[in-house]
């Protein structure tokens, strides 16, 4: 039986988020602290609400992992000097080498597998995917069959 270019995109993604939670696994990381930490090394602060949206995961857990590495001083919640409700996290120092340690071992995997493909084929998989994404998006929002 034939699969379709749908399909197999699909099956391609599926794949590829399998391989994430391997990773976290060998690293005895749950899916949702490897994500917290992976987002929080990128773009430095985040609200609970930005953690939530950007990486599709549950509010619980999202928040269940803020809570574990609050206790543990690798993050600290800052308050919005702009708006006193909205409190980001942020990691500590600590947290930060704690993070880096953690994902250096992800972080060279990718790394290998970009160098892998090369600069033109990553700037294309990068494009196309965040088209493919959008558009997916926009159709599921639309409640288009």
């Amino acid at each position: 039986m034939e699969i379709s270019e749908t399909e197999k995109l699909n099956l391609a993604i599926i794949h590829g988020s399998k391989g994430y939670e391997e990773w976290s696994h060998q690293n005895d990381l749950t899916n949702y602290l490897s994500v917290i930490l992976y987002e929080l090394i990128i773009r430095d602060k985040l609200t609970q609400k930005d953690l939530v949206e950007v990486t599709g995961m549950p509010k619980q857990s999202i928040n269940k992992g803020i809570h574990y590495l609050k206790e543990n001083g690798y993050l600290e919640l800052m308050t919005d000097p702009e708006d006193k409700r909205t409190k980001f996290c942020k990691l500590t120092d600590r947290g930060m080498k704690y993070a880096r340690t953690k994902m250096a071992s992800l972080f060279k995997i990718e790394e290998k597998t970009a160098q892998k493909l090369g600069a033109k084929k990553m700037r294309l998989l990068t494009e196309l995917n965040e088209e493919w994404s959008n558009t997916f998006w926009q159709y599921l929002k639309e409640g288009s069959d």
